[in-house]
Protein backbone atom coordinates (compact mmCIF):
# COMPACT_ATOMS: atom_id res chain seq x y z
CA UNK A 1 0.00 0.00 0.00
CA UNK A 2 1.34 3.41 -0.89
CA UNK A 3 1.83 6.56 1.15
CA UNK A 4 -1.57 8.34 -0.12
CA UNK A 5 -3.60 4.92 1.07
CA UNK A 6 -2.25 4.71 4.36
CA UNK A 7 -3.01 8.10 5.01
CA UNK A 8 -6.47 8.00 3.50
CA UNK A 9 -6.86 4.65 6.21
CA UNK A 10 -5.37 6.68 8.77
CA UNK A 11 -7.84 9.81 8.39
CA UNK A 12 -10.71 7.40 7.89
CA UNK A 13 -9.68 5.52 11.39
CA UNK A 14 -9.59 8.82 13.22
CA UNK A 15 -12.82 10.16 11.69
CA UNK A 16 -15.06 6.85 12.94
CA UNK A 17 -12.79 6.90 16.14
CA UNK A 18 -13.94 10.68 17.14
CA UNK A 19 -17.78 9.88 15.44
CA UNK A 20 -17.42 7.13 18.42
CA UNK A 21 -16.68 9.02 21.04
CA UNK A 22 -19.04 11.18 20.65
CA UNK A 23 -21.37 9.08 20.61
CA UNK A 24 -20.02 7.92 23.94
CA UNK A 25 -20.41 11.03 25.32
CA UNK A 26 -24.17 11.32 24.01
CA UNK A 27 -25.31 7.97 25.62
CA UNK A 28 -22.77 8.94 29.25
CA UNK A 29 -24.90 12.23 29.06
CA UNK A 30 -27.95 9.89 29.42
CA UNK A 31 -26.80 8.65 32.77
CA UNK A 32 -26.27 11.72 34.10
CA UNK A 33 -28.09 12.47 37.47
CA UNK A 34 -28.65 8.61 37.83
CA UNK A 35 -27.68 6.70 40.63
CA UNK A 36 -23.60 5.65 40.98
CA UNK A 37 -24.99 2.06 40.24
CA UNK A 38 -26.75 3.18 36.91
CA UNK A 39 -23.82 5.22 35.80
CA UNK A 40 -21.90 2.55 36.13
CA UNK A 41 -23.77 -0.16 34.23
CA UNK A 42 -24.38 2.71 31.88
CA UNK A 43 -20.37 3.33 31.07
CA UNK A 44 -19.14 -0.32 30.92
CA UNK A 45 -21.77 -2.39 29.20
CA UNK A 46 -24.24 0.63 28.32
CA UNK A 47 -22.92 2.08 25.69
CA UNK A 48 -21.03 4.99 27.03
CA UNK A 49 -17.78 3.72 27.16
CA UNK A 50 -16.38 4.06 23.33
CA UNK A 51 -16.10 1.23 20.98
CA UNK A 52 -13.14 2.07 18.95
CA UNK A 53 -10.86 2.66 21.83
CA UNK A 54 -8.55 0.16 24.10
CA UNK A 55 -10.17 0.05 27.61
CA UNK A 56 -8.75 1.04 30.31
CA UNK A 57 -8.71 -1.17 33.55
CA UNK A 58 -6.68 -0.18 36.71
CA UNK A 59 -3.92 -2.74 37.40
CA UNK A 60 -3.09 -3.76 40.70
CA UNK A 61 -0.08 -2.33 42.86
CA UNK A 62 3.28 -4.35 42.75
CA UNK A 63 4.41 -6.56 40.20
CA UNK A 64 1.73 -8.08 38.09
CA UNK A 65 1.90 -11.93 37.24
CA UNK A 66 1.48 -13.43 33.94
CA UNK A 67 -2.46 -14.12 34.63
CA UNK A 68 -3.36 -11.15 36.26
CA UNK A 69 -1.60 -9.39 32.89
CA UNK A 70 -3.45 -11.45 30.37
CA UNK A 71 -7.01 -10.57 32.48
CA UNK A 72 -5.75 -7.22 32.37
CA UNK A 73 -5.57 -7.30 28.24
CA UNK A 74 -8.33 -9.39 28.10
CA UNK A 75 -10.59 -6.75 29.93
CA UNK A 76 -8.95 -3.79 27.70
CA UNK A 77 -9.98 -5.27 24.70
CA UNK A 78 -13.58 -6.91 26.24
CA UNK A 79 -14.98 -3.65 27.44
CA UNK A 80 -14.79 -1.97 24.10
CA UNK A 81 -16.30 -4.64 22.25
CA UNK A 82 -19.08 -5.16 25.01
CA UNK A 83 -20.21 -1.84 24.57
CA UNK A 84 -20.83 -1.81 20.91
CA UNK A 85 -23.05 -4.30 21.01
CA UNK A 86 -26.01 -1.72 22.49
CA UNK A 87 -24.37 1.08 20.80
CA UNK A 88 -24.37 -0.51 17.38
CA UNK A 89 -25.45 -4.15 17.13
CA UNK A 90 -29.19 -3.74 18.68
CA UNK A 91 -30.59 -0.58 16.99
CA UNK A 92 -29.33 -2.32 13.44
CA UNK A 93 -30.81 -5.36 14.59
CA UNK A 94 -34.15 -3.27 15.33
CA UNK A 95 -34.11 -1.84 12.11
CA UNK A 96 -33.72 -5.32 10.41
CA UNK A 97 -36.97 -6.45 12.51
CA UNK A 98 -39.23 -3.34 11.93
CA UNK A 99 -37.85 -3.84 8.20
CA UNK A 100 -39.80 -7.66 8.58
CA UNK A 101 -42.93 -6.16 10.21
CA UNK A 102 -43.22 -3.89 7.51
CA UNK A 103 -42.49 -6.46 4.30
CA UNK A 104 -44.98 -8.73 6.21
CA UNK A 105 -47.64 -5.66 6.70
CA UNK A 106 -47.12 -4.90 3.12
CA UNK A 107 -47.67 -8.62 2.29
CA UNK A 108 -50.66 -8.69 3.81
CA UNK A 109 -52.12 -5.21 2.23
CA UNK A 110 -51.19 -6.78 -0.90
CA UNK A 111 -53.39 -9.93 -0.21
CA UNK A 112 -56.44 -8.06 1.15
CA UNK A 113 -56.48 -6.64 -2.01
CA UNK A 114 -56.30 -9.14 -3.94
CA UNK A 115 -59.70 -10.79 -2.27
CA UNK A 116 -57.92 -12.99 0.22
CA UNK A 117 -57.30 -12.43 3.80
CA UNK A 118 -54.65 -15.44 5.12
CA UNK A 119 -54.02 -15.48 8.86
Amino acid sequence: MNMYGRELLRKAGEGLRNFDDAYSAKIRDMYEGASPAVQAMGYTVGGGYPSLRKGVVEREIGPETRGQQLRRQAMEYALPAANAVPKYVLPAAGITLAGQGLMSLTQGLNQQSSGTIEM
